[in-house]
C-alpha cells in the first residue's frame, strides 16, 4: 500500500486550511487607518463578555461587528452616517445587562475614536483624538 501521494495531499490540505483563514495582519491594518473620507473606530473590549458594537446618527443605525474579550478591533465608519456629524456608539455585552453608550459626539471626516469598553461598564469611554 502506497501512502505517499495521501500525505502529500493531506499536507497540501491542511497548508491550504492554515493559510486561507483571512488577511495578513498588513491589510487588514491598512483597511482600518484613517484618511480624509472616513472616520475609523478603535474599540478596545476588557469586559469578560463579547460585545456588539452599533453606530447610530442622522435617524439610522448598523451594526458594525463583535469585539471579544481582550480584543482591540478597528472599525471604518460609513460616510453616509456623518450627516450632521452627531454619532453615538453603543457597545451591547453578550449577557446583554447594560448597554454601553458612548454619547453623542461630533465627528467630521478623519477623526479617529478610541471606544474603551472597562471591566465595570458605567467606567467605560470613549474620546476623539485630535
Amino acid at each position: 500500500m502506497r501512502r505517499g501521494p495521501w500525505f502529500l495531499v493531506a499536507l497540501l490540505l491542511m497548508t491550504f486550511c492554515a493559510c486561507a483563514h483571512g488577511r495578513p495582519a498588513a491589510a487588514r491594518a491598512a483597511e482600518a487607518q484613517p484618511d480624509d473620507s472616513s472616520v475609523v473606530l478603535n474599540v478596545t473590549n476588557y469586559y469578560a463578555l463579547p460585545v456588539d458594537v452599533h453606530a447610530t446618527a442622522s435617524g439610522t443605525s448598523y451594526r458594525m461587528g463583535t469585539v471579544l474579550p481582550g480584543i482591540v478591533s478597528h472599525f471604518v465608519l460609513r460616510q453616509a452616517m456623518l450627516g450632521n456629524g452627531m454619532v453615538e456608539f453603543l457597545a451591547i455585552p453578550a449577557d446583554s445587562v447594560r448597554t454601553v453608550r458612548s454619547g453623542e459626539l461630533l465627528l467630521k471626516r478623519g477623526d479617529i475614536v478610541d471606544f474603551v469598553i472597562t471591566t465595570h461598564l458605567l467606567l467605560s469611554t470613549a474620546t476623539v483624538r485630535p
